[in-house]
């Protein structure tokens, strides 16, 4: 099996199903995973998986996505050879054809278009699962037990020797195969965490000058951020008089009144 597949085919073990893999055609194509889930009485469910894993997107931006998604449907569940193959099963386990529920595993597809898509594989029949949260399900349960499979092994030393140190996560981050969009995805996803929040309290005042400073915070908005958010009625007036003792500030204030000053009115002088 593809690696994909083996990922694919573990998560349903996991969650209790018994799997059957390599299920062949007569013209050996292959017919993807079929999952069993067996209760009192037999066969409680039944699924047919297909895995369509491409790093790139296999479902194009076009307008007719419709025509592409029935493309997809007819290769992969309507093939007249494909139903015979999987019938063979179902009719030993007496299984009615209806009952097979129609799954589809997607790699990388337009994320735009994401809510369309599974809609549209809905509406015919078919369920969609993302592929990077099986993915994710698999990594973030796997433990420090010794696993035979080479897949598994694979996953389980990139989350506990790789992705365990923070500077090389921060590299693969900002390789070339993350764009900006997606960094800005990962920080506004890991800001909305709270417990990330409490970290910045061990963040120096230089690095949060910095993050500040590459922003797009105007200074109106800075103020209001500083008013609202973050200054209260006792840290209000020690932050003005803080600000006071710094020579920069305080020559900007005297300029400013000064400015005042030569802009009143003749009338009111006198």
């Amino acid at each position: 099996m593809s690696a994909e597949k083996e990922i694919v085919n573990y998560w349903y073990n996991k969650r209790g199903f018994f799997t059957i893999n390599n299920i062949k055609t007569n013209n050996n194509k292959d017919c993807g995973i079929l999952a069993l889930k067996f209760g009192k009485d037999g066969v409680k469910e039944m699924q047919h998986i297909e895995v369509s894993c491409s790093i790139t997107n296999r479902i194009p931006e076009t307008k007719d996505i419709d025509k592409s998604i029935s493309r997809v449907i007819d290769d992969k569940f309507g093939d007249k050879d494909t139903a015979e193959a999987i019938n063979s099963y179902t009719k030993q386990l007496l299984v009615q054809k209806n009952d097979i529920k129609k799954i589809m595993v997607l790699g990388a597809f337009p994320k735009s278009r994401r809510s369309e898509i599974i809609k549209r594989f809905n509406e015919k029949g078919v369920e969609v699962i993302e592929f990077d949260s099986i993915l994710y399900d698999v990594l973030e349960k796997l433990d420090t037990q010794y696993y035979k499979n080479d897949i598994i092994r694979t996953l389980q030393l990139t989350k506990f020797l790789l992705l365990s140190e923070p500077n090389k996560l921060t590299d693969l981050l900002v390789n070339e195969s993350f764009n900006s969009n997606s960094r800005k995805e990962f920080l506004s996803s890991m800001l909305d965490r709270e417990e990330i929040i409490k970290e910045f309290r061990q963040t120096n005042s230089e690095r949060l000058g910095a993050i500040l400073k590459s922003s797009s915070l105007k200074p109106n908005e800075l103020a209001e951020m500083l008013e609202n958010s973050i200054l209260n009625k006792k840290t209000r007036t020690v932050f003005l008089n803080s600000l006071m003792e710094h020579e920069k500030a305080r020559k900007s204030v005297n300029r400013t009144n000064r400015i005042k000053k030569k802009n009143i009115s003749l009338g009111k002088f006198f």
